[in-house]
């Protein structure tokens, strides 16, 4: 996929979401916060990240406690994906930090398969034993994949993750 971009193959710039990221009150309420654009996605539709699973390996000081990433596996993950303006994915950006990187991944949509950019921590920061996140946190991804409707085993996965509080 070396040199592809998801606006190159779909017209569209797309942001595959499977932690906070899902939650738009979350997201908005960082992009105002933090003074970057008054934007939102134009289109959230639920996805299937492929062959890749979540995991809890990357500390947040911001969250105080761990927060999502994604690890390649032979599982899929539900999240969804986000139809978002240049300037609203150049904000993910700067929310994501120097924590996270962002790659070209398969994605699976009611619709078809398409690509979109998916966020996962660099190596540096990834850590070998797990770092669950804190309830807030926790219930935010819940409260997503629940308006979303993301697959029940998922939702369950989520409601059975550890938390540090």
């Amino acid at each position: 996929m070396k040199g592809r971009t998801p606006r190159d193959l779909d017209a569209h710039c797309w942001v595959f979401a499977y932690g906070s990221n899902m939650d738009m009150p979350d997201l908005a309420r960082w992009v105002r916060e933090e003074g970057v654009i008054d934007d939102a996605p134009s289109q959230i539709r639920s996805a299937t990240l492929l062959r890749h699973q979540l995991v809890w390996n990357y500390r947040s000081v911001a969250r105080r406690g761990g927060a999502a990433n994604i690890e390649p596996g032979p599982e899929n993950l539900p999240g969804v994906v986000l139809e978002v303006t240049e300037a609203l994915l150049h904000a993910i950006d700067r929310k994501e930090g120097p924590s996270y990187a962002r790659a070209v991944h398969r994605v699976a949509t009611p619709q078809g398969e398409i690509d979109a950019w998916a966020y996962r921590v660099i190596a540096e920061r990834r850590e070998a034993t797990p770092i669950y996140p804190r309830q807030d946190y926790l219930e935010i991804m819940l409260r997503a994949a629940r308006l979303h409707e993301l697959p029940k085993a998922h939702i369950s996965a989520l409601e059975n993750t550890p938390t540090l509080d």
